[in-house]
């Protein structure tokens, strides 16, 4: 399996945990931009856009940071996947909502 899919696997995983949020939480717009662009590329597209997401928000406020496209962009293990405009762009995103990684 290539990065790539692995990437994308662990968003569909991420989806996957957002559904069973209490309240669930149905991240559509992102999926379709997975559907049209695969993830790794609809993540580069997200994270650089000029606003910040509502779904980014969300599971910012129910406590699962970890579940953001942010979070995975920045996490090390995918640095292969982006350039440093897209993680920094993501960390900008995380430092603004208070959130650091461990």
């Amino acid at each position: 399996m290539s990065l790539e899919e692995e990437f994308e696997a662990a968003c569909e995983e991420a989806i996957d945990a957002c559904r069973k949020l209490v309240p669930p939480y149905h991240p559509t717009a992102w999926q379709v931009m997975i559907k049209e662009h695969g993830a790794a590329e609809a993540a580069r597209r997200l994270v650089v856009s000029g606003d910040i997401q509502s779904g980014f928000e969300r599971l910012v406020r129910l406590g699962r940071p970890d579940l953001t496209v942010e979070w995975a962009v920045t996490d090390p293990y995918w640095l292969p996947l982006f350039g440093p405009q897209y993680r920094e762009a993501a960390q900008w995103r995380l430092d603004r909502a208070r959130i650091s990684r461990p």
